[in-house]
């Protein structure tokens, strides 16, 4: 009987929920006992290790270094009293000294099955500046007093915990029996006995007050019970009301489907069947018919591609549990074409897929809509591709590109769909820009038109337009068409260089002409002091002395024409090639060892040109290339091909024709040229070298060479690695006629003919007529050109040639040999000058004059040319 009492009340317990609060309360209570206790003995634990190597760190700093000391002194004594000292500390029950393996001294003892940790220090001692290993001490630390010590500490915290826990989970058993259980007893038994009919039966708790002002969750869950009983019939009416609506959304779904050409299926895996909606028989083209194999008719209307992917993706829904969505085009059981998108998604029960549902949509409007817009996109694409301009959209706010034609991809590169537009095309922009435009990147802030000029980031130049328009999404962007004017950036580059250059080459012409006329007053005095003075006397060296320097001048005058373009010397045509390849060889000879010539010499068409130029040309450009390596060394390569400018896409200068060109091409491989400098190379007497290393005149000159022959140079710089210039000349098909040369002969014609000179230097005058009257002749002399015209009027039968100067005031000299040629046509006129831009050969025979002299004039040039013109006209009977 006791016993079956107790079987009850254990039941009783097993039911009871305060039985399992109270037991989850002890379960939970000893769990958070045992992880703090575990956590606490853990950091015991530690902290009784951290003892055990503090007391090493002890061994290591506090006697190591003198048992060292007295082990390779072989103290006994010392080492004994150092081990038995150490072994004072706490848990340290055993020390030994080794050497190579055998044990020196030892002290304690280690005990069979005593759990240690040991801790190796070797053993060093200073000796003759040396560090010396003499031994290892090993240390061993007993365990036994570390566990001994925790197992204490544990006998306490579970004792002290475990009465702590029992005693507040039976407090906490009481209160809760008390507050909650009890009731919670009552709210059941009314729950199992409540009946329809007694719905009207309010739920009260007994022996318990409540406060309508904070009501506990007891309070709530009576009234919840209490508001449950009442909604009940309310829900039974509602529930009537929503069936009613099931219905009615029944019949209107089936209404929206037809309305959007939407029919939706169903199939159950385990019975096979098939189930559709009444607009996917609509769609296929048939009769309502639920006895159809509908999965068979379905892939019927496919073509034979699509019925296979359908099936595939159906079988694969099922078995894999994998979603599909396909576009597919179906032929309906009336014949019709149409387009349809299908979709079937899985239905689960745990793993398995039970059902597959889905839909079936007629997209065949929007698939007619999608083609005509690709068919315009297409259209519209080909004509943006085909427009030699770069064209592109971007966001209003973001100014992110959203669109770029063909033209921009290539000129900028593929995936710049995304970044900002003005990084790409205001580089360098400042951030103050025309009117109209924001400070960010010239980006105008209103809707209108915008005409503004930028350069990118890869130097190229470009004229936009920029105007607000609709995109197709509804919202405004900004649409940009760019023109790439780099190439007549360069143009307008080259054409002002070339009007600078043009510029220069007068002023140098004018330098030329005044220091001709000082050169031709220092030259003629000294041909005529030599002529006057004895030979092989001091004196006569001294001339010869001036007049050698008075020739140099001369040498660098012409220099100076030859970049004014103002040269007499004859035009011929000439073939490059071997005139190249001899100045190479020349060029060997007077640059540093260290620089490396390498010569690609294809070219073997003619030029109209002056050989003696050409040498000059390549000189000055493989001097200045071997300069730029002087030090260092490197590679001259020098190239001489044929150009097709202007055909194949080869850019032509601004001041070429298009047409064939002959590139002589000198690179190499030096410091390259300071961008600061690159405007003035080419300009007289500009120079970077010291003074005393260059006249400045080599590029200057090369250029007035190039320029004259109707050709162009151009320059690539490569700083720091090089520089290259490119001369282009225009080939030509004529080729010379053989001449015979003329007889060399030292002796100087004369003559007794009358001549009048007209200069308005005196000092030149004064010269000319000296040689002249030297030379036998009659020199009438004039200083000025329209009192030398009255006297010619005067009687032009007394003058069988005349001699003038070109450039003089108030009258040239090519207009007063055109007035004097009236009055005589058949008349010899010599022109002289020290540079004229208006003297050509067209012009002189246009005006009738036969002969053209440069200044300075020397006397033997003269004394040929007056001879041979008086000879010509059959004047005298002069004397050779």
């Amino acid at each position: 009987m006791p016993f079956r009492r107790i079987k009850t009340i254990s039941r009783r317990l097993k039911g009871s929920l305060a039985a399992k609060q109270l037991f989850y309360i002890l379960i939970f209570s000893f769990f958070i006992t045992f992880v703090g206790t575990s956590f606490n003995l853990f950091l015991e634990y530690k902290k009784d290790l951290s003892a055990v190597d503090d007391q090493f760190t002890q061994i290591r700093e506090g006697h190591l270094e003198s048992l060292s000391g007295s082990l390779w002194q072989l103290d006994d004594l010392q080492i004994s009293t150092h081990l038995n000292d150490m072994l004072t500390m706490r848990d340290l029950i055993y020390l030994e000294i080794r050497e190579n393996g055998e044990v020196l001294f030892s002290a304690g003892r280690l005990k069979e099955g005593e759990q240690w940790v040991r801790r190796g220090f070797d053993m060093f001692f200073s000796h003759g500046g040396q560090q010396r290993h003499i031994g290892v001490l090993d240390a061993y630390a007993s365990l036994e007093g570390v566990h001994q010590r925790l197992f204490e500490r544990l006998f306490v915290i579970l004792v002290t915990q475990a009465f702590k826990v029992l005693l507040v989970s039976m407090v906490i058993l009481a209160v809760l029996h008390r507050v909650a259980t009890r009731h919670i007893s009552a709210i059941a038994g009314y729950a199992t006995s409540i009946r329809p009919h007694e719905l009207g039966t309010r739920l009260e708790l007994p022996n318990r007050e409540v406060d309508p002002e904070y009501p506990d969750e007891i309070d709530e869950l009576v009234s919840a019970l209490n508001q449950m009983r009442q909604r009940l019939f309310h829900d039974m009416e509602r529930r009537q009301a929503v069936e009613h609506q099931l219905a009615r959304n029944r019949a209107l779904l089936d209404e929206t489907q037809k309305l959007s050409n939407i029919g939706g299926w169903e199939y159950h895996v385990d019975d096979e069947l098939f189930l559709w909606t009444n607009q996917l028989y609509e769609i296929h083209g048939l009769e309502v018919d639920p006895t159809v194999d509908h999965f068979e008719v379905s892939i019927a209307c496919y073509s034979k591609a699509d019925g296979e992917a359908v099936g595939r993706a159906f079988t694969e829904c099922i078995d894999r549990g994998r979603p599909y969505d396909l576009d597919c085009e179906i032929t309906t059981c009336k014949g019709e074409k149409k387009w349809i998108r299908t979709t079937g998604r899985p239905v689960f029960e745990g793993d398995r897929v039970v059902r597959v549902v889905g839909n079936m949509m007629d997209i065949t409007e929007s698939v007619k809509a999608e083609e005509a817009q690709r068919r315009s996109l297409k259209t519209l694409m080909t004509v943006l591709d085909s427009v030699d301009a770069i064209i592109c959209v971007s966001d209003t706010d973001t100014f992110r590109i959203l669109f770029m034609n063909k033209a921009m991809i290539e000129s900028f590169g593929e995936g710049l769909t995304g970044q900002e537009y003005h990084a790409l095309f205001m580089a360098g922009r400042e951030k103050a820009g025309p009117p109209g435009v924001s400070p960010r990147a010239g980006i105008p802030d209103h809707a209108g038109a915008l005409v503004w000029e930028s350069r990118n980031q890869a130097g190229a130049f470009y004229i936009n337009y920029e105007r607000s328009i609709q995109w197709v999404d509804g919202r405004q962007v900004r649409f940009h068409h760019g023109v790439d004017i780099t190439q007549i950036k360069k143009m307008e580059e080259e054409l002002r260089q070339s009007h600078k250059m043009e510029a220069i080459g007068g002023l140098a012409g004018g330098i030329a002409h005044d220091f001709n006329n000082i050169l031709s007053s220092v030259l003629g005095y000294t041909e005529l002091a030599l002529d006057d003075v004895p030979p092989e006397t001091r004196l006569e060296g001294y001339l010869q002395e001036i007049y050698l320097a008075g020739t140099r001048a001369v040498a660098l005058v012409r220099q100076i024409l030859t970049f004014a373009r103002q040269g007499d010397e004859e035009m011929v045509a000439i073939q490059v090639k071997p005139i190249v390849n001899e100045a190479l060889k020349l060029i060997r000879s007077s640059i540093p060892s260290t620089v490396e010539i390498t010569r690609d010499i294809e070219s073997e068409s003619l030029i109209f040109g002056n050989a003696t130029q050409v040498h000059q040309i390549l000189m000055n450009l493989c001097t200045n290339a071997a300069s730029a390596m002087e030090g260092e060394g490197g590679v001259l390569d020098v190239k001489l091909f044929d150009t097709a400018l202007g055909y194949g896409g080869t850019p032509v200068p601004v001041s070429l024709l298009p047409g064939n060109y002959l590139s002589l091409r000198v690179a190499d491989t030096g410091c390259g040229i300071p961008p600061e400098v690159m405007p003035s190379i080419f300009e007289p007497f500009f120079t970077t070298k010291a003074p005393g290393e260059g006249t400045g005149m080599g590029l200057a000159m090369v250029h007035g060479i190039v320029k004259k022959w109707g050709g162009e140079i151009k320059v690539e710089n490569n700083t720091p690695r090089g520089a290259v210039f490119t001369v282009y000349l225009p080939i030509t098909e004529e080729e010379n006629e053989p001449s015979e040369p003329l007889p060399e002969d030292d002796t100087l014609p004369t003559g007794g003919e009358r001549v009048l000179v007209v200069d308005d230097e005196p000092a030149i005058a004064r010269m000319i007529g000296k040689i002249l009257g030297r030379l036998g002749y009659t020199a009438v002399i004039r200083t000025d050109s329209v009192e030398a015209l009255e006297l010619f009027r005067s009687g032009p039968e007394h003058f069988d040639l005349v001699m003038t100067d070109m450039t003089m005031p108030t009258m040239t000299g090519d207009l007063l040999a055109a007035e004097m040629l009236r009055i005589r046509p058949e008349l010899p006129v010599i022109l002289c000058t020290g540079y004229s831009n208006r003297v050509t050969d067209a012009a002189l025979a246009e005006i009738g004059i036969k002969a053209f002299m440069t200044k300075p004039i020397v006397k033997k040039e003269l004394a040929r040319v007056v001879r041979t013109l008086l000879d010509e006209a059959g004047k005298g009977a002069g004397s050779t």
